[in-house]
């Protein structure tokens, strides 16, 4: 065997040893991310659910009477309603949470209505109470459904047809794919979580693999070992790889099975099932090869140019913001970004991901990502590899 494959599965054998590695690199992305999201999916359509349905205790507070509004108001089996007898009362009662929300009806507003104005109608709430603000959406809910029925009664009564009041009639057609709704919406978060999984999953690996041996004072034994620095480098930079991408393809399957396994929550959110292509899947899994290799060259150097781990932990932001700010930046570009994007590292290999998952795969800007990232990666191997040749560095006291 070659000596950089003997330094490789030597490290890399100590390195799935470690139970943090195990558990932060498989265990949580695996199951742990898959249990956290079903969690949130479950609790989160149940809450909406109950909130939908909850019976909401709101109040009315009229200047004068308007008994065709107050009655559909009160006939709405949704609600609970007070009568109050002042503003300032009505805003206290919401104050202490005795009412979520109340409808004031102005002096003149009956009147308005019955000459077949526009009778002005105000809703008390507090917005920074959510039970408060849902029964603001069920009060505007119900005066919408009034408002309804009243511009059919005047239309009827002035003998107008509903198009009056109606020059266009919309529809829209929806002509994507059956999956195509449920993959844009993974589309917005997975290649961030991918992404911080391909950087972040090597970070203990490659901080003990180099600044860790010089605390230990294990790395001049290796130096003087038969196997030459690049293949030290070389070695210890697969390692720091192979967790990497372990750590990427765990986050892509522990999310995938998620949804999965949810799909009659996501089937009910967006209306329609979700399912990935096996082709899809393994492009996803492609593209995140150069990333793993980037990252893990750039958590290397980290780790060369460190004393110990708790000086490279002392390093690692700018490694954060090299990998965080474009991640975060694919939340703002769309997957039809112009060619050149993809020569921006990190940033490329987000919109790559998702335009697969979005059908809106772009040959040439994939193939520009794929090339771009992996002259990116070869480029870190080599400042690597020179680092290794300098002891100034290698040795810093």
């Amino acid at each position: 065997m070659s000596l950089t494959k003997v330094i490789f599965l030597k490290e890399l054998r100590e390195t799935l040893r470690d139970k943090r590695v195990i558990l932060g690199v498989i265990v949580s992305p695996l199951l742990l991310t898959p249990a956290l999201m079903g969690a949130v999916m479950f609790f989160g359509s149940k809450k909406a659910v109950e909130k939908q349905n909850a019976t909401l205790e709101v109040g009315i507070y009229q200047e004068a009477e308007f008994p065709e509004l107050t009655d559909a108001i009160e006939a709405n089996e949704t609600i609970e309603v007070t009568r109050f007898d002042s503003r300032e009362s009505a805003i206290a009662a919401i104050q202490s949470f005795e009412t979520r929300a109340v409808v004031v009806i102005p002096q003149n507003a009956r009147e308005v209505f019955q000459s077949h104005g526009t009778a002005p109608i105000e809703i008390l709430y507090d917005q920074a109470n959510e039970n408060s603000s849902n029964a603001n959406g069920r009060l505007r809910g119900i005066l919408n459904d009034f408002n309804a029925e009243q511009i059919k009664a005047r239309l009827d009564s002035a003998q107008l047809e509903e198009s009056f009041i109606k020059p266009t009639h919309v529809t829209s057609t929806n002509i994507a794919e059956d999956t195509a709704v449920s993959g844009f919406v993974l589309s917005i978060f997975l290649p961030y979580i991918v992404i911080m999984g391909a950087a972040f999953g090597g970070l203990n690996t490659a901080f003990d693999l180099c600044a860790g041996e010089k605390e230990r004072g294990t790395m001049e034994t290796l130096l003087v070992s038969p196997a030459s620095r690049s293949d030290i480098v070389r070695g210890k930079l697969y390692t720091i790889f192979v967790v990497s991408l372990l750590s990427a393809i765990c986050s892509i399957l522990g999310i995938v099975a998620a949804i999965s396994f949810g799909q009659q929550i996501v089937t009910s959110l967006f209306g329609e099932a979700f399912s990935i292509s096996y082709l899809n899947l393994a492009a996803l899994v492609a593209i995140v090869v150069p990333l793993a290799l980037l990252s893990s060259a750039a958590l290397l150097l980290v780790s060369t140019f460190a004393r110990n781990p708790k000086e490279a932990q002392a390093y690692i932001f700018p490694f954060i913001v090299i990998f965080l700010f474009p991640a975060a930046l694919s939340f703002v570009f769309d997957a039809e970004s112009p060619l050149y994007v993809g020569f921006i590292p990190v940033l490329n290999i987000a919109l790559s991901m998702k335009q697969l998952l979005s059908d809106a795969f772009n040959l040439p800007f994939f193939s520009v990502t794929l090339g771009s990232s992996l002259a990116y990666a070869w480029i870190s191997i080599r400042l690597v590899a020179s680092f290794f040749q300098r002891e100034t560095i290698l040795f810093r006291s």
